[in-house]
């Protein structure tokens, strides 16, 4: 339920419906991502990335720039309307969330977190799957992320990846 509630406030604070509030909130947190990463967090083909990439750009929303070790690959970047974009998109996010745990009192929340960073922890499949889960995550807020501390344990990490 508060899942379906965050989707519909993060989309209607994007510039279209579907993955555009997701695809904007991972590269705020995540720049220089390619387009292939960013269809693998935004669950698209390839083919649809590419267009939303197409459609965010034409709003000034995203531009692409030369990729640093891959000559045939473009990296994607937020320009600072698409800053401002992802963090509306983010606090409508941290409302929604704010609403659906209020009635938790601290220690309740504390219990979730720690079931939560089990499940999370345990669910994980691959480096893929990570921009996956996190793609409306709150990056300031979660200082201690579960996914790159199981993507650390398992040896691939998160920040080696070349986003290509």
């Amino acid at each position: 339920m508060i899942s379906d509630d965050i989707v519909r406030a993060t989309s209607s604070r994007a510039p279209e419906a579907g993955p555009a509030a997701s695809a904007l909130a991972l590269l705020a947190h995540e720049p220089g991502l390619s387009i292939r990463v960013l269809a693998v967090g935004v669950g698209l083909s390839h083919a649809g990335t590419v267009r939303l990439v197409d459609r965010l750009a034409a709003e000034g929303l995203i531009e692409r720039r030369d990729h640093s070790t891959d000559g045939r690959a473009r990296s994607l970047y937020l320009t600072p309307k698409g800053k401002v974009a992802s963090d509306q998109i983010l606090a409508s996010r941290d409302k929604v969330i704010a609403e659906g745990l209020s009635v938790l009192d601290p220690d309740e929340l504390k219990v979730l977190c720690r079931i939560a960073e089990r499940v999370l922890r345990n669910r994980l499949e691959s480096l893929e799957q990570a921009y996956r889960i996190c793609r409306l995550c709150c990056y300031e807020g979660c200082t201690n992320c579960p996914i790159d501390a199981e993507l650390l344990e398992r040896g691939l990490d998160p920040e080696a990846n070349d986003n290509a």
